[in-house]
């Protein structure tokens, strides 16, 4: 069903998604490299939290005005018809919207009345994201009119690529959640040993494996001072090596 051609570009997707750590390049970065296997206008990448309410800051849409991922996430989300779906799903599942409502009933409701149809989207499909048993996240795509409906051959690619994505998205969302501990613990800590600004960005730096180099690197200042300002968090909390300090803040972070 496949070229070469089109498995090789699959390959290619997977293998760069897989090295990305960061939520919002991961969403960003699946969804305009979706484009070179199945074209769409517009579409978004929407994460769910425990109780399937949409994380509005780390979802992603693309192709709408800037006022949409408001305006869906705070009104028309309860009325979105893939809402059918959630209770009878149990795993990662590809569907058309067509396969949920029929065209004709679909046209009537006030989801597709008040919100697709202004927006001009006609056909739309997807993946409703599963890990655990628990949704986390949707993946649609659009198309108006003019691009026509989503074929066959486009939902097997989503077949082929929806527990990856879930599998990824699963993955990189413990990343972010770790993050997020890791950065107040960090904020905590500099206060605790008086750190400057500086010195705690070098400080999470240093915990994230960079070497000194590539810290000069990342945040613009030569290799001498960034030597300057891990002198001063090494006397600042009485350590004398990278592993030391290393050792200090993880300590620090379980201990809070």
């Amino acid at each position: 069903m496949l070229t070469e051609n089109e498995w090789n570009t699959i390959n290619n997707m997977l293998l760069e998604l897989y090295t990305i750590d960061e939520l919002d390049v991961f969403t960003s970065k699946i969804m305009k490299m979706i484009r070179m296997l199945i074209p769409y206008t517009k579409g978004w990448f929407i994460i769910l939290d425990d109780d399937r309410k949409i994380r509005k800051e780390q979802s992603y849409f693309i192709g709408f005005d800037t006022d949409v991922k408001d305006k869906y996430t705070d009104v028309f989300y309860n009325e979105d018809y893939i809402q059918y779906l959630y209770d009878f799903v149990s795993e990662t599942s590809v569907y058309k919207d067509t396969s949920i409502l029929e065209s004709d009933v679909r046209e009537k409701t006030d989801f597709y009345i008040k919100f697709l149809k202004p927006e001009d989207i006609i056909f739309g499909c997807g993946i409703i994201l599963i890990k655990n048993s628990r949704i986390i996240g949707m993946f649609n795509l659009f198309r108006n009119e003019k691009s026509g409906d989503f074929n066959e051959k486009e939902l097997y690619v989503l077949n082929l690529l929806k527990n990856h994505i879930a599998n990824m998205l699963h993955n990189v969302m413990r990343l972010y959640r770790a993050s997020i501990t890791v950065n107040k613990s960090l904020n905590n800590f500099a206060k605790t040993y008086g750190l400057t600004s500086r010195e705690s960005e070098i400080l999470s730096l240093i915990n994230k494996g960079l070497s000194n180099q590539e810290i000069s690197d990342k945040v613009v200042i030569s290799v001498s001072t960034v030597k300057k300002h891990i002198y001063n968090i090494y006397n600042k909390t009485g350590v004398s090596s990278r592993g030391q300090l290393i050792s200090l803040f993880l300590e620090w972070v379980e201990l809070k």
